[in-house]
């Protein structure tokens, strides 16, 4: 491995970790709203997923994707979630944008060493896009039917390849939200470009690889 990748993961590896710890101490502190409603999804294929945070001295900033294969009643299928999460440090004020649910097979595509994913969830039928605030003034926490939009991503495998194997269960709680995964997978690092919603991020440590028998369950 190039010692710039090494270096890279290493700093991905080390920065997830306080990300993670700040976010599990803002939730813990603010708390999700009530969870109502849920789609489930069986990802037995590939997948691409994308996680990261930055953090400044007036904002936490975090950015999620996940994009899986699966079928439904014998026929191939594709899930998508996203999240997008800002947070004013110094007030508690926050905003959490988020969307899954099922999208045209074609919108991704895996190809070799490469992924992609290009999709409008505004034009997408049953696709769930909703949008949360706090405001620590009122203590009101809200959430309503958003419109969705363009998100996309570019995966490319880093070579030589970093393979991981996992197995149990996966959780992401967010003001609104929980994503949760429960199954196996094989996978490689990769670097990602996405576009979520207007947010943009350039070459990200993310993942891509193959789920087996993996239950997602979106709780919102």
């Amino acid at each position: 491995m190039r010692k710039d990748d090494s270096d890279r993961l290493e700093k991905w590896a080390a920065t997830s970790l306080v990300t993670a710890f700040a976010l599990l101490l803002t939730l813990t502190l603010c708390g999700p709203a009530a969870v109502a409603q849920s789609a489930a999804f069986h990802a037995n294929g590939a997948f691409a997923d994308e996680f990261f945070c930055s953090e400044s001295q007036t904002s936490l900033e975090c950015t999620e994707m996940e994009v899986d294969r699966g079928s439904t009643a014998g026929q191939r299928t594709t899930f998508l979630f996203y999240n997008h999460f800002i947070e004013d440090v110094n007030t508690g004020a926050f905003q959490n944008t988020f969307g899954s649910g099922t999208i045209p097979n074609s919108a991704f595509q895996v190809r070799g060493q490469t992924d992609s994913l290009n999709v409008d969830t505004s034009t997408v039928a049953g696709f769930v896009n909703q949008f949360c605030t706090f405001d620590p003034n009122t203590n009101l926490f809200t959430c309503n039917s958003a419109p969705g939009g363009v998100v996309t991503g570019v995966w490319s495998v880093i070579t030589p390849l970093v393979t991981f194997q996992n197995s149990g269960t996966l959780r992401f709680t967010f003001p609104g939200v929980r994503f949760i995964a429960t199954g196996t997978s094989d996978s490689q690092a990769a670097l990602a470009n996405v576009n979520v919603l207007g947010t943009v991020l350039t070459n990200v440590t993310a993942n891509v690889g193959t789920r087996h028998n993996t239950s997602i369950n979106v709780q919102h």
